[in-house]
């Protein structure tokens, strides 16, 4: 019910109820213009308090560097035209495997985890 109501709060400093004044009404129109042409042209509002992301945004995206780094493995393809065809790191892997079998230090069958064998004792 107070005229002050729909004021903006730097209109009441220090307790007192000041007018709008001329330069408060410029201030509130520049901050509405900029707000528009934001919306209009895309930009990046300014953030003063703190950080906004926009350098990261700014930055090349690297998917493509990545991509080419780590190629593909062509293992799926080549099996697909040879069945019989392996790697020598999977051949490493096979003959570890059954090393640690025959020493019993293998993967469990299916079902005979640690937790189904933990009741049969």
């Amino acid at each position: 019910s107070t005229p002050y109501r729909n004021y903006p709060p730097h209109c009441f400093r220090h307790g007192k109820k000041h007018r709008l004044n001329q330069r408060t009404i410029a201030m509130a129109s520049k901050a509405a213009i900029a707000k528009v042409a934001r919306e209009i042209f895309g930009r990046v509002p300014t953030n003063q308090f703190g950080k906004n992301g926009h350098r990261a945004m700014k930055k090349d995206l690297t998917g493509f560097y990545d991509n080419r780094y780590y190629p593909e493995s062509i293992e799926k393809a080549a099996r697909t035209v040879d069945p019989t065809w392996t790697t020598d790191e999977y051949d490493r892997r096979q003959k570890k495997l059954a090393d640690l079998r025959r020493r019993g230090k293998g993967p469990p069958t299916k079902g005979q985890g640690k937790r189904a064998s933990k009741g049969k004792k």
